[in-house]
């Protein structure tokens, strides 16, 4: 063989090895390729089958086939990372790596692909679904960024993808007006799929703003676009609801028997049927909606649709016919065709609830202290469960009617909740306010009149101007003035705001500060008398009364006759005793007064509501009473003294506003205390303020209902 041969043999090897590389390389791509399209048409199967014929294993295949996609392409990464199919490979994995849900690994090959191929064709592609995954892994202002930017760029293959993308998570995100002033950009789209999804997007965000005319105009406008089997079925089933909720109940019925009528839509078929069923349900045609469920009953044992017949048999058992034991045995079955299907899930849910009724049910009957907590547990079901309101506003009349007779502090919370189920749920302001006012008029400083006057315009004047004197005379006593001149507001204050929740504080305020500083015991009396009188249900009443009952405002004169024994060593204690008590009724020293706390010197936060409790405040149990403080004891030397700060606040119910006392409930001065005669004087010491030897009470915990 000659010299010439020779290198023409080895160049024909080099270039045939050259050829079968790059053979090698794009065979593996092209393999992963057609992977993927064969992954994308089992999604779309899966996806576009009715709900009662998707299936996990469906679901199960596709998604095993993007995984081996993505092995596939891969290779092309591992064995051939200088091969022109790179960035091909990297975008194809992070599109599989998406549809798998693996929202993070699919960001990492976008970007991988940017940032080592930034000339690449594919980079608008890429942008594109990686706006889409960070729109998926959460990360919605990154999402917004980086379709934002797409939209803008000089790329109509996807700018309006991106735009669409954009319009469809504010959409999403419940920002509707955005949705659809970026829908209604996209209408001059010539791409047919983009057409058929805007208008399906316009659709619903014009059906969440409830503009149901102009909804169905673009519902209707879908159906003439070319859509899938699966997105026209829905589009009906979206006309047919906008209907129902303008209550052309006919014209709804039309439609699905129209959908009935589509030999391509025959297996929607029984789902179908149940909403023909709640058509008729809502017509009041319950024999003709009852038959229905029974056919489909009988024809798909064991499925979706068959729970969610018994399921719908049995809330009209329920809600219509009150025929509260059938429609347990209903839900029953309705738990039993299909467990973990959505029907059978609220059907579990509904029985529950009905055993608890009936429980509660047995516990009211009895007429004893249980039977108004039972009667507020089932109003809360019915209300909050069963979606009863006019059952709940029974229950919570018979309530209020025993509470005002037995339980008189549950009165308030009763009224209370009459008034939110008329103005959250049954939206009927007149019977809500007329609640509202009876509250306030009847218990006017209960915590549940605080509120009730959030809801009352222009109500909450007294309250803040009463605060306002309060504090004005807190700054006096503060700045040193004199008691009369700070006593007299405070004297004033019922008088000018009797139904603010200041005026009962005052009245305490007054009779602690003639019972500790001035020392007046009979001065102190009238005081804490008067507040039991005119506000008998508030903490300070019951702490004023406490004082009333026992030996706390006697005169220290009054002491017990001495025990036999040893004469002298009797008046050696007596003498002891005086000089002790003698002691700590005096003005504490600097050294011994306890640091003030931030909140002396800072005005007391607002006492307000933000106005928006809605009916879900009522769900709670009934307020604890406040514990009773022990007052009195065998002997004059083992009172009692409480200051106000030591009166224990009543917990407002789960949920609901605090007044600025409920807040500062943490605090030393709102803790309760019970002190000995050794603790006596301190006790009163560390709730006021030492300012010239003058001390005025801080401010009291908020009122006992």
């Amino acid at each position: 063989m000659g010299l010439f041969n020779k290198l023409r043999l080895l160049v024909t090897v080099v270039l045939c090895s050259s050829t079968l590389s790059s053979c090698v390389y794009y065979n593996n791509f092209f393999n992963a390729k057609k992977r993927y399209n064969e992954a994308e048409q089992r999604r779309a199967e899966a996806e576009n089958a009715p709900d009662n014929q998707r299936n996990t294993r469906a679901i199960y295949a596709y998604r095993e086939l993007y995984m081996k996609v993505i092995r596939k392409a891969s290779i092309v990464l591992d064995r051939h990372p200088d091969s022109k199919w790179v960035d091909d490979s990297l975008l194809l994995i992070g599109k599989c790596f998406y549809w798998r849900g693996g929202y993070k690994d699919a960001l990492l090959k976008f970007q991988e692909l940017q940032e080592n191929f930034p000339n690449s064709e594919h980079i608008a592609e890429s942008l594109y679904w990686q706006g889409r995954s960070l729109r998926a892994y959460g990360k919605l202002d990154e999402a917004r960024a980086v379709l934002g930017y797409l939209s803008t760029a000089k790329n109509p293959s996807f700018s309006g993808r991106a735009q669409l993308a954009l319009a469809e998570l504010e959409s999403h995100e419940g920002n509707y007006e955005a949705a659809i002033e970026a829908y209604l950009k996209l209408l001059s789209q010539k791409d047919k799929n983009i057409k058929s999804r805007v208008w399906d997007g316009l659709g619903g965000a014009r059906y969440q703003l409830e503009q149901y005319d102009k909804a169905l105009l673009a519902y209707r406008k879908v159906l003439k676009t070319k859509s899938s089997l699966k997105e026209n079925y829905e589009t009906r089933l979206q006309i047919a609801r906008i209907l129902e909720r303008q209550m052309k109940l006919d014209d709804a019925l039309k439609v699905y028997n129209d959908i009935l009528k589509e030999k391509l839509l025959k297996s929607f078929g029984p789902a179908v049927q149940i909403k023909r069923g709640h058509v008729y349900d809502l017509k009041g045609d319950l024999p003709r909606a009852i038959e229905i469920y029974e056919k489909v009953i009988e024809d798909h044992a064991r499925t979706d649709e068959s729970a969610e017949a018994y399921y719908r048999m049995g809330l009209i058992e329920q809600k219509q016919r009150k025929d509260l034991v059938k429609a347990r045995e209903l839900f029953e079955e309705a738990r039993k065709q299909k467990p973990g299907s959505e029907a059978g899930i609220l059907a579990r849910e509904l029985e529950r609830n009905l055993s608890d009724l009936k429980k509660y049910r047995k516990t009211a009957e009895k007429n004893n202290k249980r039977s108004l907590d039972a009667m507020f547990n089932m109003a809360q079901l019915y209300l909050f469960n069963l979606a009863e309101p006019d059952s709940a506003l029974a229950c919570y009349r018979k309530a209020l009617a025993i509470a005002d007779t037995t339980e008189s502090e549950l009165a308030p919370k009763a009224l209370y909740a009459i008034g939110l189920v008329y103005a959250d749920t049954l939206k009927n302001e007149g019977e809500a306010t007329k609640a509202f006012q009876e509250l306030v008029d009847t218990y006017p400083v209960s915590s549940y009149a605080i509120m009730a006057r959030n809801r009352l315009e222009g109500t909450r004047s007294d309250d803040a101007l009463a605060e306002a004197r309060f504090l004005e005379a807190e700054a006096l006593r503060v700045e040193g003035a004199s008691a009369e001149d700070y006593l007299d507001i405070l004297r004033k204050l019922p008088g000018e705001y009797p139904n603010s929740i200041f005026a009962p504080r005052a009245l305490y305020a007054v009779g602690f500060a003639y019972e500790t500083s001035l020392a007046n015991l009979d001065t102190a009396r009238t005081y804490y008398e008067r507040l039991v009188q005119h506000y008998p249900m508030t903490d300070f009443a019951e702490t004023a009364g406490q004082k009333l009952d026992s030996k706390l405002l006697e005169p220290e004169s009054k002491e017990e006759p001495e025990k036999a024994g040893d004469p002298a060593e009797g008046k050696a204690e007596t003498t002891e005793t005086l000089a002790d008590d003698k002691k700590q009724e005096s003005p504490q020293s600097p050294e011994s007064e306890p640091a003030k706390q931030p909140e002396q010197n800072r005005k007391p936060e607002k006492i307000e509501s933000d106005g928006k409790a809605g009916t879900q405040d009522m769900k709670e149990s009934p307020a604890e009473k406040p514990r009773e403080t022990q007052a009195g004891s065998d002997s004059a030397s083992a009172r009692d003294v409480k200051s106000p700060g030591d009166l224990k606040r009543k917990i407002a119910p789960k949920g609901e506003p605090q007044s600025n006392e409920v807040q500062k409930a943490d605090s030393p001065a709102a803790k309760p205390a019970e002190t000995s005669s050794s603790a006596d004087s301190s006790a009163a010491s560390s709730d006021t303020t030492q300012s010239s030897g003058k001390n005025i009470p801080k401010a009291p915990p908020a009122e006992r209902k």
